[in-house]
């Protein structure tokens, strides 16, 4: 398969084929070649360099182009003239793209239909369509705030057509490229000042020629034709569907339309007032000319990043150092009002900040706030912000008013973990320069992923030691991979052979007995697995266990699915021939009582949603029929009063015996009627899915045996019995329910009863009773600690003037726990030529020696391990052993 580089050159080469368009002709765009970077791009107007930055550098910089527009005005009228030109303008999808295995954030807008509508699986929501969808990209964080145009959050405008076998080629190349020059009509850009840039574009296995457009040295947006498939040999084939996926980045187009020096306060609502409220002052001159030269300085793009920063500095006749000194205040509260915005919309769709897959790159953006806060002496009021944000962007997205409390909250907690970090941190490099005098950028990169500890607070702390770490400016570009999804592994069992197994666990009523065909056999964790032409044993998915019972008469202990083969691993195989019919037997009993906990994990859902807040998803959850538990997104410990309040919740959902239902339907018409909760157990393969409705409480797609029960009343009780914090924002609540949670409580209970009997008082008094015999205790304890002392202060008075008198070790065997003979020993130490040896019946000996001794503790310790044999040893007056043998001794 050819490079990006390649197949632009191959494209360039069939230029008429794959750019030449009519409706740039007819407007009087002509193909030319730039001649700094040699690339081809259309324009009216005769010019010899393209439409890049990189090329022409920022032109539009106090010299707009286009009607003065805010930034959800700029949105209401491109929205306004999609709408009027046939397309329908769609809702946006989450920031957190729980329908996609293979990505944490939404990245662009046709990740939304990515793969199902993209291949023609599926019908999209609207043809062709238009969507203003968030989307989140952390490999570019080191230019936010710095370039004018980078963020870790912006708005992408969608605008998307779907050209499959049943519409035809509908909608292609002209029409885009038309309503492109339509809608920035409509924003009042001229023609003349429009650069189309040819390009190619190429992922996720397809590719096609792009039309990047350009203004003033602003890039706008990017129209690709989805066009081909890449084929395993490296040949390329027409896809059947053919797209059209224009992104064009919201913000772009009202700072065009301001000529301002950065966008970021005309698209952060808060970020003008933080600069205020900050104190900044930079020389607006400076700004505007730093502004124009900064479109080179592009972490991703540019090959030297301190060099370009060298040139800048040089243009403008001032020293690196001094430039960005003056810059950095200001390019901090711009980072600063991004990665809070980025804050809101992700924590508002579910994401929490943590040191595990996405969760990695919001923790990094919130550190970095808090590292700007330090730096630059900054005293923000978080919530206002937050709700400066909300306010801004309220018309174009309501749902953020949502988030602001979560998000205060959750900057608040991570506050406290940041500190800790930075006691951390100073450790660790304490630790690590005590050996070396150089840290890595790899051993940057551990420290981050097993500690959590950013870059800057290394270097901070290396700083302070003398020694300086070097940061590379792709830090958090190489930490993008935590944003691509590794692939769970599979059972590892090869199915090719078989035939996709028939389903008759859904059936209703449930079926028990069946008989089926012996197809062949598997072998799993060193067991035989039957594979069957049909079956009813549910196999193990969504964290349910899988189905047991009989297939003739060999126990089926487990059962497990890989791509559409089921198979039944039993304790016996033996005597079951391939083609052989069999009768098989399901245990109904165990999983209706598995169900009750299945359906019970959902009521468990529901009702901590209800409690803690939107922002709590199943991160992971576990069912089988005497215990089950469902891991949620939370960012605090579950508090008892939590618990309780959750579980009362449960119960009385059970109590109102609720309907449950399941359908199966298109993913899209799922997505669209329930919306994107349905992914609780994250993203579900298929271009259908089952959906399992609980009334009004609870809707997820769920492949689980929910329909054994008919309502919420089947599973007749719900119970608590622990929670633990399995990992950075992940909670774990564990329960039981019906029958296995009457049990627990019953053995509760008898707990309870038996310990009221052994001290003879009420159940009802045990806590009171408790508490004075604990008081006692607590008393006779410290009783017995003043005994101790009193005895150890005889025994010495008894044995020191012995030692000193004859300048001998003496020995003393004794009943003596080890707080007993540490106490003795201290008090020997204190006189001056002491030597004594204390030991009890179990072994355990104690040396002590007073500080003008003959002999040390040490050397002591050493002439009873030698005739008594064990270990110990010790420095100084004091030295610990346990000996093998237990006898008094003459030294």
């Amino acid at each position: 398969m050819l490079s990006k580089e390649g197949l632009r050159r191959e494209f360039a080469g069939e230029w008429e084929k794959h750019y030449r368009l009519r409706v740039l002709e007819e407007r009087g765009f002509r193909r030319q070649r730039c001649k700094k970077c040699g690339r081809n791009f259309w324009a009216i107007e005769e010019r010899e360099v393209c439409g890049d930055s990189a090329c022409l550098g920022y032109q539009f910089i106090g010299n707009p182009s286009g009607k003065r527009l805010g930034y959800v005005e700029t949105w209401k009228t491109i929205e306004r003239y999609f709408v009027r030109h046939g397309h329908e303008s769609i809702k946006p999808y989450p920031t957190v793209a729980r329908w996609r295995e293979d990505l944490y954030f939404t990245i662009a807008s046709i990740n939304l239909f990515q793969p199902y509508v993209v291949s023609g699986e599926l019908e999209p929501v609207a043809n062709p369509l238009i969507v203003p969808q968030p989307c989140v990209r952390f490999n570019d964080i080191a230019n936010v705030g710095v370039t004018g145009r980078h963020y870790s959050n912006f708005v992408m405008i969608g605008q998307h057509a779907f050209n499959t076998q049943n519409t035809g080629l509908f909608y292609w190349k002209e029409e885009a490229i038309g309503h492109d020059l339509g809608f920035m009509k409509a924003l009042g850009i001229k023609e003349e000042e429009i650069v189309f840039q040819e390009d190619v574009w190429v992922g996720g296995g397809n590719l096609g020629p792009s039309m990047e457009y350009f203004v003033k040295g602003l890039e706008l947006g990017n129209c690709v034709f989805m066009q081909y498939e890449q084929l395993p040999d490296g040949r390329v084939r027409e896809l059947k569907t053919k797209v059209i996926d224009m992104g064009a980045g919201l913000a772009r187009f009202p700072w065009i339309s301001s000529g301002a020096p950065t966008s970021y306060e005309i698209v952060l609502g808060p970020a003008k007032r933080m600069r205020e409220k900050a104190g900044i002052k930079v020389d607006e001159k400076l700004l505007l000319e730093y502004a124009k030269l900064s479109g080179g300085l592009d972490v991703e793009e540019a090959k030297d990043v301190e060099s370009e920063k060298e040139w800048i500095a040089k243009q403008l006749g001032m020293e690196k150092k001094e430039l960005f000194r003056t810059l950095g205040a200001l390019q901090a509260v711009y980072a600063t009002a991004d990665h809070l915005l980025t804050l809101l919309f992700t924590l508002k769709d579910g994401m929490l900040p943590s040191n595990s897959g996405g969760g990695y790159n919001l923790r990094m953006l919130v550190r970095r706030v808090f590292a700007f806060e330090e730096e630059y002496g900054f005293a923000w009021d978080y919530p206002e912000i937050l709700e400066g944000h909300a306010s801004f962007l309220e018309e174009m997205f309501p749902e953020l008013e949502e988030g602001v409390g979560l998000t205060a909250d959750v900057i608040e907690e991570e506050k406290k973990k940041y500190r800790n970090a930075k006691q951390n941190a100073a450790r660790k490099v304490e630790s690590m320069l005590s050996t070396k005098k150089k840290i890595s950028a790899s051993e940057l990169l551990t420290l981050y992923e097993s500690d959590g500890i950013p870059p800057e607070m290394i270097a901070e702390e290396g700083e302070k030691r003398g020694v300086k770490v070097e940061v590379p400016g792709n830090f958090y570009e190489l930490l993008e991979r935590h944003q691509e999804k590794e692939e769970e592994r599979r059972e590892g069992i090869d199915v090719s052979a078989f035939q996709k197994t028939k389903v008759l666990y859904y059936d209703e009523p449930p079926v028990e007995e069946f008989e089926a065909n012996v197809l062949g056999f598997v072998e799993l964790d060193g067991k035989i697995a039957i594979v069957l032409d049909r079956t009813a044993f549910y196999p193990e998915g969504g964290g349910q266990v899988g189905d047991t019972g009989f297939i003739g008469d060999k126990k089926v202990t487990d059962t497990r699915k890989t791509d559409g083969v089921i198979y039944h691993v039993v304790e016996n195989a033996g005597g079951l021939k391939k083609g052989e019919r069999v009768r098989c037997k399901v245990d109904l009993e165990r999983r209706k009582q598995i169900t009750r906990n299945h359906t019970a994990v959902h009521l468990l859902n529901a009702a901590c949603r209800e409690v803690l807040g939107g922002h709590v998803w199943q991160a992971g959850a576990y069912k089988d029929e005497n215990i089950a538990h469902l891991d949620i997104t939370h960012y605090k410990k579950l508090t008892n009063e939590q618990l309780e309040e959750i579980e009362r919740i449960v119960n009385n959902y059970i109590m109102q015996n609720i309907p449950i239902t399941t359908e199966i339907l298109p993913r899209n018409v799922a997505e669209r009627k329930y919306g994107m909760r349905i992914y609780q157990g994250g993203a579900v393969p298929g271009k259908e899915l089952r959906i399992v409705k609980i009334g009004d409480v609870d809707v997820e797609a769920c492949g689980g045996t929910h329909r054994m029960l008919k309502t919420t009343g089947e599973i007749g009780f719900f119970k608590i019995i622990g929670r633990e914090g399995i990992k950075d924002g992940i909670e774990r609540v564990i329960l039981k329910a019906g029958s296995a949670a009457v049990v627990y409580v019953q053995q509760r209970e008898r707990l309870l009863h038996e310990a009221a009997e052994k001290i003879s008082v009420q159940p009802e008094k045990l806590p009171s009773s408790v508490e004075r015999f604990f008081e006692e205790w607590k008393a006779q304890r410290k009783e017995i600690e003043r005994l101790k002392e009193r005895m150890a202060q005889l025994e010495v008075e008894k044995f020191v003037h012995e030692s000193i008198a004859k300048e001998k070790v003496v020995f003393i065997l004794g009943e003596y726990d080890m707080g007993a003979m540490q106490k003795m020993a201290n008090l020997f130490a204190q006189h001056e030529k002491a030597m004594v040896v204390i030991m009890n019946k179990e072994g355990n000996f104690v040396v002590a020696t007073g500080k003008n001794a003959k002999q040390s503790a040490g050397e002591i310790a050493s002439q009873v391990l030698k005739k008594l044999g064990g270990r110990g040893g010790g420095k100084g007056q004091i030295a610990f052993g346990k000996v093998k043998r237990v006898e008094k001794l003459e030294l």
